[in-house]
Parts: structure tokens; C-alpha cells; sequence
């Protein structure tokens, strides 16, 4: 029989009684929230469209994230159908301080951007996508898929700068800055970006570019949803090939040192900015298995991927095909199953040298020796030796005229209790990486190596994320466009 002391007895009504406070304060919000939940129901036009939880398939729908750690149950949701609805809803929402959040795909990993316990917006209603006459520009509502994008583009001769697999968003893709496949020939999506149409905190429905709330254009190339709600963005286009090659192919774990010496040499040795990788090493018990994505953009195998022709492949599903077929093809649908919790984290080198990826096979090693005791399911590490895109640069948020190689740490984990032991790995792997870098010349802490906003982790400060200048810049576009603060009250990075 279990003993208590008086002491203990204080302690556990101590507990009882803070968990009583917290429960409350969370009963109070969703309250609170229900509450502004009706007065945006009572003002809004049919266009739009209140959601709670008791319609349980639509809800979960609009709620549902790629990582399900990332997913929250809100006090409602607002399908919003147009930029007016939307106008009428962060009124209320500023006026109630009623927490809120904004999602286009449901791919951030960071628990809490994207998600709420109080309102929820969802653009999934703006789904628009208008080509121009001439075909020179596409404008793409930020309730889009990449994938959805290029299936209805494939046929017209043109594409975007967008996504590379299936799953991303248009909007939170490209408020982030956005790396594609066609970085190396046209930038980051933020780069082809002509226009954002956009809700201000305030509720003024307006539009930032080149020439009109020129800061604002400025903030919302890699600044994510600090500044209001794009509703839509217009996008410059491209010609594109009816056919292109590339596919995925999966190399043994005996074939890892092979993999990394003709990715290095790929980085080294490849001109041809069509030409695109991505490696990636997966930790496992019997050790990391390689995998490399390859794209060009056209229907030939390029020269360069002849560098990878002598190591023997488990998998190979290489072709030529549509832009759209070969986006589809790579088989991320599965992870949603795999990845009940997870994150992403990063940081950018100047380069690629054997050592720095001789460090990033030692981590996935030593990751794979401790992941099962952590209820680990995936750990991996994306390498992506893009060839010099920063002439491409625009003035942005996210600074990468230096032409930064962001490296994407992937883990997922299947107990929550976990969290916070796989956030610290997470951390402890970036800063060992970090100074095998430096030590080889290819990193150093400043604006023009800062942290990729799509793959940082959580709690990463502003001028990692953008180097001391941008983010007082930011600070400052801010104090002029939310001076209520309204956007704090939305998940995502502080400023």
C-alpha cells in the first residue's frame, strides 16, 4: 500500500490545484473563442463558411497536418471564400484578441503554426488559378497544392517556381521563400513572385509589389504570416518541357560512402543548372540507407547524373515523364502513416566538402544507435547541392543572393513524451554540423548563412532566421502594419 507524507500530500494538492487553473484557463479560451466564432459566422457571406467540430469529416479535413503533432482542435473553422469574408474575420478576431491561425497545406512541423485552439482559417476555398492571356504570369490562390498547380498547369507549355514533391501548400511554401526544382535556373519561388494579394491585420484588403507597399513585398518573401493573410499570389511563369527525367532511387547502406563521394563531386563538377539533386542519408540499424532524388528539366539524362551510373540501386524509378507525374511519383503519402509526430530543422553552408558529409553520416550512426529507445521512426538528412542561383536573388526577407545550401534535418517520433528529448537532438546535431562547417570554411554565423523559415525549428531566433539587419527591418514593417500586434496572436516565428 502507497504511503504519503505530509509534505507530499501539500505538493500533490499543490498540482491538483494548478491543473485545475490550466484546465480552466483552456475551458475559458474555448469559450471565449466559440464566442468568436459566432459573431464571424453572424457577418460573413456565403462564400465563407463556419465549421465546429461536431462536423467531424470536414473539421478534421481543414484541421489535418502532415505531421499530426502538428495538428490541433480549434473552437471552429473558417473556410473562407473570399478576401472580404476574410477582412470581416481578423476585424473580429483583433477586436475579441482571440487566438487564430492560417493554413494553406498543412506541411509546417512546428506545432502551433499552422494550428489553434482558437479559430482556425482555412484558404482551401481559394483555390483559384487565373493564366494570363500572354501566359507570362499565373495567379495561384493560397488555398493550393503545389501538386494540384502543376496538374492543372501541365498542357498549358508554362510552370512555376513551386514545391517539389506532392503535399506543400502554395502559401506557406512560398511565404517562406521557397526552394524548388527550378531554383538554379530562376531563383526561389518568393523570386518569380509579382504580386501578393493580401488581408492586413487590420482588415484593409490590399496588395504589395515592386512598386506599391514596396517593405510589405519586401516582408512577405520569407517572412511567413507576420504581416496579414495573402490570399493570393501572381507568379511569374516559364516555358516548360512537355517531358522531363528524374525519379528516385534508393541505394543500399553498403553503398553510403559511394552515394556521398559522387554527390560531392555532383556539387563540384556539375554546370548544368537543369540539372538537380537531393541526397539523402535515412539513419537505420543495419546503417544509413542513401537516397537520391534527380531531376532535369527536360527529357534526356543529363551528363552530370553519370556520376552516380556505377553504384548498383535497390530501386530505380528514373524515366522521362510530366513535370506533374514525376512530382506525384515520389512517395511522400506514405510518411503521413510513419510520421505521427515529428520536425524539420536546418541551417545553411556556403558549400560541400567530403568532411562536412562524412559528419552528416556520423550523425545519422549515431541516431540510429539511440532512435527505438526514443520511439523514433524516421531520422534523415537532406543534401541539396544547388549550383549558384543568387543572381536570381530579389530584394527578400530571407537573404539568399550568396547562394546558401540549406541542409533539412527530417525526424519523427512516435511518443509525445518524446518531444522535447527529439527537439534537443535535433539541436545537438545541427550545432556538432555547425562546427565541422566552420572548421572547413563553409560556415559561419551571419546574414548570408542564415536558417531556411521552412525548415527551422521552433524557438530559432529572428536573426538566425534572417540575419540582425533583415529582422529589424522586419521589426520595424511590422510597428507600421500591425502596431495592434493582431498577427501575434497567430502561431509563427517572432520577429
Amino acid at each position: 500500500m502507497a504511503r504519503f507524507s505530509v509534505s507530499s500530500l501539500f505538493r500533490l494538492s499543490a498540482l491538483v490545484t494548478a491543473v485545475a487553473t490550466v484546465d480552466a484557463g483552456v475551458t475559458q479560451l474555448a469559450k471565449n473563442a466559440t464566442v468568436t466564432c459566432g459573431l464571424i459566422a453572424g457577418q460573413i457571406s456565403s462564400a465563407s463558411e463556419i465549421i465546429y467540430p461536431i462536423s467531424a469529416l470536414s473539421f478534421a479535413d481543414d484541421t489535418h497536418h502532415w505531421f499530426l503533432s502538428s495538428s490541433q482542435t480549434s473552437a471552429c473553422v473558417l473556410e473562407v471564400g473570399s478576401a472580404r469574408d476574410l477582412s470581416t474575420a481578423l476585424k473580429v478576431i483583433g477586436n475579441t484578441r482571440t487566438p487564430f491561425a492560417v493554413m494553406s497545406g498543412g506541411h509546417a512541423s512546428n506545432p502551433g503554426f499552422s494550428s489553434t485552439p482558437g479559430v482556425h482559417i482555412s484558404l482551401k476555398r481559394l483555390d483559384q488559378l487565373i493564366l494570363s492571356a500572354d501566359k507570362k504570369t499565373v495567379e495561384l490562390g493560397f488555398g493550393r497544392t503545389w501538386a494540384d498547380t502543376y496538374n492543372e498547369l501541365e498542357g498549358t507549355g508554362v510552370n512555376v517556381v513551386g514545391g517539389r514533391v506532392a503535399g506543400p501548400g502554395v502559401g506557406g511554401f512560398s511565404l517562406g521563400g521557397g526552394f524548388s526544382w527550378k531554383t538554379n535556373q530562376y531563383g526561389l519561388t518568393c523570386d518569380t513572385i509579382k504580386r501578393h494579394n493580401i488581408v492586413l491585420p487590420n482588415g484593409t484588403i490590399t496588395y504589395a509589389s515592386a512598386d506599391h507597399n514596396r517593405d510589405l513585398f519586401f516582408a512577405l518573401k520569407g517572412g511567413m504570416n507576420r504581416f496579414g493573410v495573402v490570399t493570393s499570389a501572381v507568379f511569374a511563369t516559364h516555358p516548360q518541357p512537355p517531358k522531363v527525367y528524374g525519379g528516385l532511387v534508393v541505394y543500399p547502406p553498403t553503398a553510403v560512402q559511394q552515394v556521398l563521394n559522387a554527390t560531392a563531386q555532383f556539387y563540384q563538377q556539375n554546370k548544368d543548372p537543369k540539372a538537380v539533386i537531393i541526397t539523402t542519408l535515412e539513419a537505420g540499424t543495419a546503417g544509413p540507407t542513401p537516397l537520391v532524388l534527380f531531376f532535369h528539366d527536360g527529357p534526356d539524362k543529363p551528363a552530370a547524373f553519370q556520376l552516380f551510373d556505377g553504384i548498383v540501386p535497390l530501386l530505380d524509378t528514373r524515366q522521362q515523364q510530366s513535370f506533374s507525374a514525376l512530382i506525384s511519383s515520389v512517395p511522400t503519402g506514405v510518411a503521413e502513416v510513419r510520421n505521427p509526430r515529428g520536425a524539420f530543422h536546418t541551417f545553411s553552408t556556403s558549400g560541400l566538402t567530403p568532411r562536412f558529409l562524412a559528419a552528416i553520416h556520423n550523425e545519422t550512426v549515431d541516431i540510429a544507435a539511440v532512435q527505438a529507445a526514443h520511439g523514433g521512426v524516421v531520422a534523415s538528412y537532406d543534401i541539396e547541392p544547388f549550383t549558384p542561383y543568387g543572381s536570381k536573388a530579389t530584394d527578400s526577407a530571407y537573404p539568399h543572393a550568396s547562394s546558401p545550401l540549406p541542409l533539412n534535418l527530417y525526424f519523427s517520433w512516435s511518443l509525445p513524451s518524446q518531444d522535447e528529448w527529439w527537439y534537443a537532438r535535433m539541436r545537438q546535431s545541427v550545432a556538432t554540423l555547425k562546427r565541422v562547417a566552420a572548421e572547413e570554411g563553409i560556415y559561419s554565423a551571419g546574414a548570408s548563412l542564415v536558417a531556411y523559415p521552412n525548415y527551422a525549428l521552433a524557438g530559432s531566433a529572428p536573426a538566425e532566421l534572417y540575419g540582425a539587419a533583415n529582422a529589424a527591418r522586419l521589426r520595424q514593417i511590422r510597428g507600421r502594419i500591425d502596431p495592434a500586434r493582431v498577427m501575434d496572436l497567430a502561431g509563427g516565428w517572432a520577429i
